[in-house]
């Protein structure tokens, strides 16, 4: 099974409505570019936690929990996790390892509830986790 371990660029993306000035979008940053540090078990289990803005006053720092997803048929190697932040928020990613010159994480996230950026729970998105940080 792939590791996943170390520090991870994150960022993630959903529909943004239209409004006077802007164009309804398809995928709009959801969130601000954060850094996701975890360290994956050899029973495959995950945890760390994902900041954004780190060291500033506003820092935001989810806790991350979850587990690789082996192989399937048609489907690759993976990670299923679940975020939880500040004022309860739960946010939960699944996503699959895209090797290339550096490894990468695609998949999708979904607002469970409270989300942080204020969208309704059932939200959802693509996300990208890159290990080029650092």
């Amino acid at each position: 099974m792939t590791a996943f371990n170390g520090k991870w660029l994150y960022r993630s993306f959903c529909p943004a409505r239209g409004t006077k000035d802007r164009e309804p979008q398809i995928a709009a940053p959801w969130s601000p570019v954060g850094v996701m540090d975890v360290v994956s078990d050899a029973a495959g289990k995950i945890h760390g936690a994902l900041v954004f803005g780190a060291g500033q006053a506003n820092e935001v720092k989810l806790q991350i929990t979850g587990a690789l997803t082996p192989e399937q048929s048609d489907l690759p190697e993976g990670i299923e996790l679940t975020g939880e932040g500040p004022n309860g928020s739960i946010t939960q990613l699944r996503g699959y390892f895209v090797a290339g010159k550096q490894l990468q994480i695609v998949g999708t996230v979904v607002a469970i509830k409270n989300d942080l950026a204020k969208q309704p729970p059932g939200t959802s998105g693509p996300f990208l986790l890159d290990q080029g940080v650092g």
